[in-house]
């Protein structure tokens, strides 16, 4: 989609109607027509991002064991929001205020939680692990602005091991014992 393009590369408020038509190479009555105005066509572009990740951070087999499952989860994370920084700034930075982009963001890390509660199998979950699976996805995704923001020049490796341990610390202090398949990160 044009709009997720453009949106990707620069904040929302730099980003005109104009720009959108002319990248999508449709007139401004099409745009009015599907999406209703440049917000709408926002909304579009960050429900598409909400779809992109529910299938990209998801558990992959194919990854290894648990703990690899779980690297791979975030690794595919950190790459997404590399390559489309402007989207996870605006989404993230206008959440708070705003209920649309809210409910994507809440959707999302709702989404994030129930795939790591799935794979991790401890059960029915409790409130204090719904809570701490709550965190390990407003963790990620603090530490994913941050690095956005500030200093993209952390090796995502890095940003892996510190997501990773702590996903391992809150999920262990949660359920009050170690899980099988989540190694201890030593510091």
């Amino acid at each position: 989609m044009a709009a997720l393009r453009l949106f990707s590369e620069r904040p929302y408020e730099e980003v005109s109607i104009d720009d959108i038509c002319d990248e999508a190479h449709v007139a401004h009555g099409l745009l009015s027509y599907h999406f209703g105005g440049k917000r709408g066509a926002y909304l579009a572009a960050l429900q598409m991002v909400q779809a992109d990740l529910e299938v990209l951070t998801r558990p992959l087999r194919s990854d290894g064991d648990v703990a690899a499952q779980i690297r791979g989860m975030t690794r595919r994370h950190f790459e997404y929001f590399r390559a489309h920084p402007q989207v996870m700034l605006g989404l993230f930075v206008s959440a708070p205020r705003d209920p649309e982009t809210r409910a994507i963001v809440e959707s999302t890390q709702q989404t994030g939680a129930q795939e790591l509660l799935a794979l991790l199998r401890v059960g029915k979950p409790t409130p204090v692990l719904r809570t701490a699976l709550r965190g390990c996805m407003g963790f990620l995704h603090e530490v994913t602005i941050e690095w956005l923001s500030h200093d993209q020049g952390i090796d995502i490796e890095q940003l892996i091991d510190l997501c990773y341990a702590s996903t391992v610390a809150s999920v262990t202090n949660a359920v009050g014992r170690p899980i099988e398949g989540l190694a201890e990160v030593a510091s």
